[in-house]
């Protein structure tokens, strides 16, 4: 079996994010003994294996071997995750890995939604949501959510930028949208297509047909309301 030392270091230390320079001040060696282990010039003293396999938390076996993820079908056995700090998000549909990063603060994690036709996806996010791809079911985001079609609902503590949606939008901001099968209600403005219910905006409402009732803090400009209009300015139906 060959010997993937030099390869499992230098991988492990970059998924870590730490420098030669931080990893050999912790072991006890200089950068250059770390720089030599990972260009595969020289090995680790046998003494130092152990500690190396405990910083990284990972078996003396996977230390010498490496070895990565094994899918088999759809059952994924995880590589050994090091004790580091870090806060690690795995996106997976049952036992199959989609995706796997880093937190990052303020930078927004993308949701994969496979294509799951036969089951319904419900999605409750503490923050906000990039979502590549159609949602089969809700959205519930204490942020602003991005995605593509939604067939159920959307409720967002921000703005909803997305597709058709074939239930209710409820957004603390404004709404950008296809044609919406529900209501919407938004702190700002709606800007969207046909709307099968109520419309409900703080600021503007730009929509095209509107089956139900529309209030706005601001303007109203759609093609038909066919209930009542309510606002602070000024309302034009372009039909």
């Amino acid at each position: 079996m060959e010997i993937k030392i030099s390869e499992v270091i230098k991988n492990k230390r970059r998924d870590m994010n730490i420098s030669q320079e931080a990893l050999g001040e912790k072991l006890g060696v200089t950068v250059q003994a770390v720089s030599k282990w990972e260009t595969g010039l020289s090995y680790p003293d046998i003494t130092l294996l152990p500690q190396i396999a405990e910083y990284f938390n990972i078996s003396l076996d996977r230390l010498f071997y490496g070895g990565e993820d094994i899918d088999e079908g759809n059952h994924v056995v995880f590589e050994e995750i090091p004790d580091d700090n870090n806060l690690r998000v795995f996106q997976c549909l049952g036992q199959k890995i989609l995706k796997k990063e880093i937190y990052e603060k303020g930078k927004p994690f993308e949701l994969i939604i496979p294509d799951n036709d036969d089951k319904t996806l419900n999605f409750e996010i503490w923050g906000g949501a990039s979502i590549e791809g159609d949602i089969s079911g809700n959205v519930s985001a204490g942020d602003g959510v991005n995605c593509g079609g939604v067939r159920g609902n959307v409720h967002a503590g921000d703005g909803v930028n997305c597709g058709g949606v074939g239930g209710d939008v409820h957004a603390g901001d404004g709404v950008n949208s296809g044609g919406v099968s529900g209501s919407v209600s938004a702190g700002d403005s709606v800007n969207c297509g046909s709307v099968g219910g109520n419309v409900d905006a703080g600021d503007n409402i730009m929509c095209g047909n509107i089956s139900g009732n529309a209030q706005a803090g601001d303007r109203i400009e759609c093609n038909e309301i066919k209930g009542d209009a309510h606002c602070d300015g000024d309302i034009i139906i372009k039909k």
